[in-house]
């Protein structure tokens, strides 16, 4: 119950008194009690019960009027800690995965927290037992409409309310997924039990990611554009277990802004979110670094994609993917270029160990050849199915695949598969997924393949920011390579050269382990290098480490790019500047490198 409602109860029975003297009396109370003690609205109840009203009883009746019946809705705000009896009518914000918990008898038990909202708020929920599996029995997913009945309310430590299931409690789905208000439910009200009260949809309540700076609080529904490729890396979380977490900029109307989702639940992740199609993300909250906004969710979280605004199945980038919806990938037929190999080192960082010539080996046991490898392929839609975009490429992250029987993949080797989820420009193919070589492989040197690589090598001056790129081109300088302290206080390692086509120059920029590729690189060389990202060039400065003070940092954070490191150029007086490169080129983990001569 909110302060307004509270308030609102204690005027009804002393209409002598205005909300000012109310709300007057619970500061005094608060004052007298100490601070730390009371929140505002425990003062108010405190107030009420010195005038001789009872709230709980003021609001317990009328939940039993609710529970009786349908025609009364309950708003979350009138909910309080220790109500029992409750019913609720909701929309689904965020699912978190089931947890297990042993009691001191021996039993199990076993929890699943969602977030729900009304028009006036959101609250916590934790469906106990039975309760728990009421997700997936009945298909509740992410703005569905749910009502949630004999169920009773709790304040967490932090003084939120949680609304608990128990023994005598159940849960329904009144409605299908609706992102908006379009989506009607049941009885055509919004919550689908006949009470005439329409519960705005996700995408309804969501505001444009560049308009959250100014905003706090949790379980903010936001939409943008998706404006890099998302980047999932391995972590420990506190409990010392290994978890994922997802990072991707969004564009909104005025800037751009970082999400951050943590301990990753992949049932709540669109299995497909293009580059530059919209996006919805729903339960994050705002964290700040100074002047620095970003946005982080958990595992409870929504990332989904809206599709009638912004995004065509006719996307550039996405030539060739049989898409039935966005948790439904068809069969991809696609031919390797390239293959990478990423070792972890004793520091859980990346060290690279490409070569020009590549196999990789994916075995029964789950695993690549080597347990500590990250693996990856550059990869072009291969046959038909590119159509007139014969420039689309992709990532193809073969590291977590596991196979009944050998596939050993090579250059130029055509295969077919079906993703397990294509974010940006990555393709990612999980231990189920199915792989397999084509039948009309044809060659041992793969054919047609050759011919394939080069129709994908793109042209300087055609490329376009954030996508992926395979280019040939000339080393015109000496590679320079500078230390720097970026905001973090970390010192890096970045390196730069210029080259070029007969169309356009360019920098091609590396960041630690990957400076060594660029360090052996010489004027007038001839190389391929397959799997750079174009970034709009960024006007910021390198400070070289013989300039480093306590007050002078670099510019992490400020314009980072997927991999977490400032884009910077460099403030010196160099001669691998040029008018004409608009962008530069980033170089990955998974880059390669051939030296053509």
């Amino acid at each position: 119950m909110d302060t307004e409602s509270i308030v609102a109860t204690i005027l009804k029975h002393r209409p002598d008194l205005s909300k000012e003297d109310v709300l007057a009396m619970a500061r005094e109370k608060m004052r007298s009690i100490g601070a730390g003690y009371l929140t505002e609205q425990g003062a108010l109840f405190l107030v009420a019960a010195d005038l001789g009203i009872r709230i709980d009883e003021e609001l317990m009746g009328r939940m039993r009027m609710a529970t009786a019946s349908s025609s009364v809705y309950v708003a979350l705000k009138d909910l309080y800690s220790g109500a029992r009896d409750v019913s609720i009518t909701a929309r689904v914000m965020k699912i978190y995965p089931v947890k297990r918990y042993s009691r001191s008898d021996g039993t199990s038990s076993r929890l699943r927290r969602l977030v729900v909202y009304d028009n006036d708020k959101s609250i916590n929920v934790n469906l106990w037992d039975d309760a728990a599996d009421a997700v997936e029995r009945l298909g509740i997913k992410a703005g569905d409409v749910i009502r949630i009945s004999r169920a009773y309310v709790r304040s967490n430590l932090n003084g939120s309310l949680v609304i608990n299931t128990g023994m005598k409690s159940s849960v329904e789905s009144t409605s299908s997924t609706g992102y908006d208000s379009t989506s009607k439910d049941m009885n055509s009200t919004g919550t689908g039990m006949g009470m005439g009260v329409e519960i705005m949809g996700l995408e309804d309540i969501a505001m444009d990611v560049s308009d959250v700076a100014s905003l706090d609080g949790d379980n903010l529904v936001i939409t943008g554009i998706l404006c890099s490729n998302p980047m999932i890396s391995t972590y420990r979380n506190r409990d010392g277990e290994e978890s994922r977490v997802m990072s991707m900029l969004l564009q909104g109307r005025a800037s751009k802004v970082r999400v951050v989702i943590w301990d990753i639940n992949y049932a709540n992740l669109a299995r497909m979110i293009p580059l530059n199609s919209r996006v919805l993300v729903a339960g994050v909250k705002v964290k700040r670094d100074g002047e620095r906004v970003e946005l982080h969710g958990d595992a409870g979280s929504i990332v989904k994609t809206l599709r009638h605004k912004g995004y065509t199945s006719s996307d550039d980038a996405y030539a060739g993917v049989d898409v039935v919806d966005e948790d439904y990938l068809g069969l991809m037929k696609l031919r390797i270029l390239a293959i990478n190999s990423v070792e972890d080192d004793e520091y859980g960082k990346k060290k690279d160990s490409s070569s020009a010539t590549t196999t990789a080996t994916m075995g029964s046991n789950g695993s690549s050849s080597s347990s500590s490898m990250s693996k990856y392929a550059i990869v072009m839609v291969d046959g038909e199915e590119r159509g007139n975009e014969a420039k689309a490429m992709y990532l193809l992250d073969i590291s977590s695949l596991k196979h009944g029987g050998e596939v050993r993949m090579r250059e130029e080797m055509s295969i077919e598969c079906i993703p397990s989820r294509i974010l940006g420009y990555t393709i990612y193919l999980d231990e189920d997924s199915y792989i397999a070589v084509r039948e009309d492989e044809g060659s041992e040197k793969g054919g047609r393949g050759r011919g394939a690589v080069y129709e994908h090598i793109s042209k300087i001056a055609d490329v376009e920011e954030e996508h992926l790129y395979a280019i040939e081109a000339i080393v015109l300088t000496m590679p320079k390579v500078d230390e720097v302290r970026l905001r973090n206080g970390r010192i890096g390692r970045r390196a730069e050269v210029l080259v070029g086509d007969d169309t356009r120059e360019a920098r091609l920029i590396a960041w630690d382990r990957q400076v060594e590729s660029i360090e052996a690189l010489r004027i007038g060389e001839r190389i391929r290098v397959y799997g750079v990202v174009a970034k709009r060039r960024a006007e910021m400065v390198v400070m070289r480490k013989d300039r480093i003070n306590d007050n002078n940092y670099g510019s992490e954070g400020d314009d980072e790019d997927e991999d977490g490191v400032a884009n910077i150029s460099n403030d010196s007086d160099d001669n691998n500047s040029s008018s004409s490169d608009v962008y530069e080129l980033h170089v990955r983990q998974f880059t390669v490198i051939k030296h053509i001569g």
